[in-house]
């Protein structure tokens, strides 16, 4: 049987090069045979393949459209995950089809001797990083989940049973470790995006942080912690040694594509491959036909330190009206709040408004807007065609997945290194003593803390908080029980006598003449109550149903699988 593959010409042209396949005729009609035995068109589908299964910008996967911001304590939003209301069918993360595409790859290069070794190689090599992606997402979701390394057939034994949860992890990481063997270390002209040795690694080097975490190792074995230590130093150093390394510039990481701190993303180009992170950050009125997520909580807010590094809470420095003076530089390229000069859509002088009225439609419940990767340069009806692309891992990443692994094994000076780092970078000033606002003599469970701070405020809505909220098991010590914050600021004069004056007054000083900011809940029916069987959650019943040898994991209803074996 012939089978027909429509080819993405955007893609082929703009994200993952292949010019030369556009010089063949009528491709929106190719047969399965000649797909295999030509490497242009193998290598389309391959195009295909990463079109379908790289990370994306929060809220962009289809079955999932979801923003893990609001699942934190980093932005508002009412989630059935914080406020224990999951049900069975709640989370579906099941990427069965695109794994079965995934290993058609692998099967149809087996023994093929139409596309020459070295090409089927690093199409395989490839395929593999996409491969051990869909299962690590599945893996930190669920713990054990079916390990399919073919394309199943109508003649096979489809009812398959869940691989323990060590099991998924030593098949994701051969598929890295084939990757990292045999990928370049960067590619070159239309190729530049796909996968590496460095993403390989790299990625290679999270797992296993997530794999040593207590939400997969409650117990806390040190054979782990001393596996992920000694990968995460290595793909530190590889990725070092072979030009990666950290952006001066931390506002333009986003925005200075391909840049030396990218290690491994999604490239996007308008008009064929798009996303709309800015619309869903921005006021609506800068916007276009989506807005109202990724509103920095108050708590969020407070954790940036003062320019010195030290905490708000310990420095004489800090005042709670003018509170954006003098904090950590992250925070304005972050945060945009009431008063701040917020450049949208190119618009010289323009400030942002978050005070009561101001945002007619959908205003920010938390009194912040999310800055990061925002493009000020953006007009609205581009905000949902941005070409900004998506970074799933950059080097700073890997440095704190090193320090983390460092202060739990007891070397905590590689830690405060590490810290030193991120913070010089950040513009924190070293101060007299060049600690850039660390204390001294953190133990070992207190450099952990210092780095899942660091973590927090680094990655700020990268889509890495809820996750380290998971692995680290944070929820019930930091969130559960408690309610999310933010301020209403309200005019104290007449709008209309402040718009007459709004754009000389001079707010760095005179903020409290003109406007009072009020403390507001955001958890206004429930309090965060994130249940501990959330941890690894319940594989929907829509698959168990299909599947009389599928169990249900431990913890739910009827479960019998452990996802700590």
């Amino acid at each position: 049987m012939n089978i027909k593959y429509l080819l993405f010409g955007s893609l082929l042209t703009v994200s993952m090069g292949c010019s030369d396949i556009l010089n063949k005729k009528d491709l929106s009609s190719v047969t399965d045979d000649q797909v295999w035995s030509d490497a242009n068109y193998a290598t389309a589908y391959l195009n295909q393949l990463y079109a379908k299964n790289l990370p994306k910008w929060a809220g962009e996967e289809e079955s999932n459209r979801i923003y893990y911001s609001s699942y934190s304590d980093e932005a508002e939003g009412e989630t059935d995950v914080l406020y224990g209301q999951l049900t069975i069918a709640s989370i579906d993360h099941w990427y069965y089809e695109d794994i079965r595409n995934i290993n058609l790859l692998f099967e149809k290069l087996e023994d093929n001797l139409a596309i020459d070794a070295e090409t089927s190689t690093s199409l395989k090599a490839q395929a593999s990083v996409l491969r051990a992606w869909r299962y690590f997402e599945m893996v930190r979701v669920y713990g054990g989940v079916p390990m399919l390394l073919l394309p199943q057939k109508l003649t096979d034994d489809l009812l398959v049973s869940r691989n323990k949860t060590s099991d998924c992890i030593d098949i994701i990481l051969q598929d890295l470790d084939y990757a990292y063997a045999n990928l370049p270390w960067s590619w070159t002209g239309d190729n530049v995006g796909r996968a590496t040795k460095a993403a390989a690694l790299a990625l290679k080097a999270r797992i296993l942080l997530y794999y040593a975490s207590p939400q997969f190792n409650p117990d806390n074995l040190m054979d782990r912690w001393e596996t992920a230590y000694k990968v995460n130093k290595q793909a530190k150093e590889e990725l070092a040694e072979n030009g990666y390394g950290l952006y001066t510039d931390y506002e333009n990481i986003w925005y200075d594509e391909m840049n030396k701190e990218v290690v491994w993303g999604r490239r996007y180009q308008e008009p064929g491959v798009t996303n709309a992170w800015n619309a869903a950050s921005r006021p609506l009125s800068e916007a276009q036909n989506r807005t109202g997520q990724n509103h920095p909580t108050l708590e969020m807010v407070e954790s940036y330190p003062m320019v010195t590094g030290v905490p708000i809470t310990e420095s004489a420095d800090y005042d709670p009206v003018l509170y954006w003076k003098n904090r950590d530089p992250r925070f304005r390229v972050t945060v945009a709040y009431n008063s701040c000069l917020w450049e949208l859509s190119g618009k010289i002088g323009r400030r942002q408004w978050t005070y009561a009225g101001a945002e007619l439609n959908y205003p920010t419940q938390t009194g912040f807007y999310c800055r990061k990767a925002v493009d000020p340069s953006y007009t609205p009806y581009y905000t949902e065609r941005s070409s900004t692309d998506w970074i799933e891992i950059r080097y700073a990443e890997v440095l704190l997945n090193f320090a983390e692994c460092a202060a739990v094994m007891g070397n905590v000076d590689e830690a405060y290194d590490i810290l030193k780092i991120i913070r010089e970078r950040a513009g924190i000033l070293a101060g007299n003593d060049g600690m850039y606002g660390l204390k001294k003599g953190l133990s070992g469970e207190q450099m952990i803390d210092a780095v899942m701070l660091e973590r927090k405020l680094e990655l700020a809505f990268e889509g890495k908080r809820y996750w380290d909220l998971r692995r680290r098991r944070l929820f019930a010590t930091e969130l559960n029980g408690k309610v999310r914050h933010g301020i209403l600021p309200k005019l104290k004069i007449a709008e209309s006598e402040f718009n007459t004056m709004k754009d000389t007054i001079d707010f760095e000083n005179n903020y409290a003449v003109y406007f009072k900011d009020s403390l507001v809940i955001l958890d206004k029916k429930f309090a965060i109550d994130f249940k501990d069987n959330y941890y690894f959650y319940a594989i929907p019943n829509k698959y168990l149903e299909t599947n009389s040898k599928m169990e249900q994991t431990q913890g739910w209803s009827g479960g019998t699988f452990n996802p700590l074996d």
